[in-house]
């Protein structure tokens, strides 16, 4: 499992276990075992993927088939498209924009936390930044959220992808949302 929202890791805790977490992103602080079990609704329960790619922007990601497109969402320049549960308790967004040249994966974190810190007033509970991709995950709205951003195209576009779910569905939406992260790339 790669996608795990957290409290705060404590930075004195050291050994193979945080690092193992850390470099694949897990971490997950849940007081009460019995939440951590997979809710017996679940829209994306089961293993199986169905590609999504976008021809314009390169991207692509495997989802799960309780991830349904929603046809309105889809802009007409191909920009931005969004997948959701049958319940629409769970939305998953993909966006693709120009890059501007002078735009670093720094300003485009820094764009990212104003926006869930200020803007939302949110709390991000993980982050993590490569040279040329970050990730973020949290709470907005009482809501979980997961952005994944990476620079595409030599570092002329920029594409994210965003899941949001309630709280209490954690468990179930953990492994849906760890495939389509691991999997949301560029193409050629």
């Amino acid at each position: 499992m790669l996608f795990m929202v957290c409290a705060k890791p404590d930075p004195g805790r050291t050994g193979l276990l945080q690092l193992g977490a850390v470099a694949l992103g897990l971490w997950l602080s849940i007081a009460d075992p019995a939440r951590a079990q997979r809710p017996t609704d679940c829209p994306v329960q089961g293993r199986e993927t169905q590609p999504y790619r976008n021809t314009r922007w390169g991207v692509s990601l495997m989802r799960h088939p309780g991830f349904v497109l929603d046809p309105g969402s889809v802009t007409p320049n191909g920009d931005s498209v969004r997948f959701w549960t049958a319940d629409r308790r769970a939305t998953a967004v993909v966006t693709s924009l120009r890059q501007r040249a002078d735009q670093s994966i720094l300003d485009l974190l820094a764009e990212a936390r104003q926006d869930i810190l200020v803007n939302s007033r949110g709390e991000i509970t993980y982050q993590r930044r490569r040279d040329n991709w970050f990730v973020l995950s949290g709470y907005v709205a009482g809501r979980i959220f997961y952005q994944r951003t990476f620079l595409a195209r030599d570092r002329q576009a920029t594409s994210t992808l965003l899941v949001e779910f309630p709280r209490d569905m954690l468990p179930c939406f953990d492994r849906a949302v760890t495939t389509m992260s691991l999997s949301f790339r560029e193409w050629p």
